[in-house]
């Protein structure tokens, strides 16, 4: 008999010990949840809504800056002693140029919330959020 318990807290033991040291070699699964997540508090199904629309639009915004605006065409049309051609044709080509960089600024901030999207579904697809299940996949995995 005290054999039988002996052998019993000695399985306990061994795996109390290997469930410690698998949860505790399994700690980069749950390195995701102390990462800003800006979309923690909406649901799933806003966070898909959400991750489609943005990337219809992203995808229609890239469209439009796909091509840098070049100013040699509006500075060379006018004739090389005509300086106040070419500074109207600079001028013209600055206006532009900002109004890309604008937009382009705009596709990186969508880029960005595309990401951040992405990143949070990506925590619920493996189910980081719910606890019990996260504490058995960090127990589990080998």
């Amino acid at each position: 008999m005290f054999k039988a318990i002996l052998a019993l807290l000695i399985v306990g033991a061994a795996l109390g010990g290997g469930g410690y040291y698998n949860y505790n070699r399994n700690a980069g699964m749950d390195a995701d949840l102390s990462k800003p997540r800006p979309y923690k508090t909406i649901s799933t199904q806003q966070v898909e809504e959400l991750l489609k629309a943005y990337q219809a639009d992203l995808a229609r915004m890239k469209g439009s800056v796909a091509n840098a605006p070049g100013g040699a065409g509006a500075i060379d049309r006018a004739d090389s002693s005509d300086v106040g051609g070419k500074a109207k044709g600079f001028a013209t080509f600055q206006r532009d140029n900002e109004r890309w960089k604008n937009e382009r600024g705009r596709v990186f901030e969508q880029e960005k919330t595309l990401a951040d999207l992405r990143f949070e579904k990506s925590i619920r697809d493996r189910k980081l959020d719910d606890e019990r299940t996260r504490i058995w996949n960090r127990l589990t995995t080998f």
